[in-house]
């Protein structure tokens, strides 16, 4: 798995992209946790927070559950927190069978994510 992080402004609107790519499993879903929870201390008043899947290759129920688990913590610091998530990907499958995809805030690319 690989974890990028970084700044983007579009529409006049800052958010801050954590970027995963591959798999996110048991022996993976601890570096995506670290990432959000450094994104969530990095974050500049007024930003969101994005989390972008689109290049993930498998989401296990850790990674869904790490999902939840950001989703409920930007609730509490009452920060925006958005998924960006490739509908023709196998992420949003396992999202939509675990009936996720009415929880978490999900945008079909990071341009959508940041602007809304």
């Amino acid at each position: 798995m690989r974890i990028d992080t970084g700044r983007v402004v579009h529409g006049g609107r800052e958010a801050l992209v954590v970027t995963v790519a591959g798999e996110i499993d048991v022996l993976t879903v601890d570096r995506l946790r670290a990432a959000v929870a450094a994104g969530f201390e990095q974050l500049p008043d007024g930003a969101t927070l994005v989390i972008d899947m689109t290049d993930v290759t498998f989401l296990g129920s850790p990674g869904l559950q790490a999902l939840v688990d950001a989703t409920r913590a930007a609730r509490r610091r009452s920060e925006p927190l958005h998924i960006a998530v490739d509908y023709t990907r196998p992420v949003i499958r396992p999202i939509e069978l675990a009936g996720l995809d009415d929880v978490l805030a999900l945008f079909h690319t990071v341009d959508q994510a940041v602007t809304s």
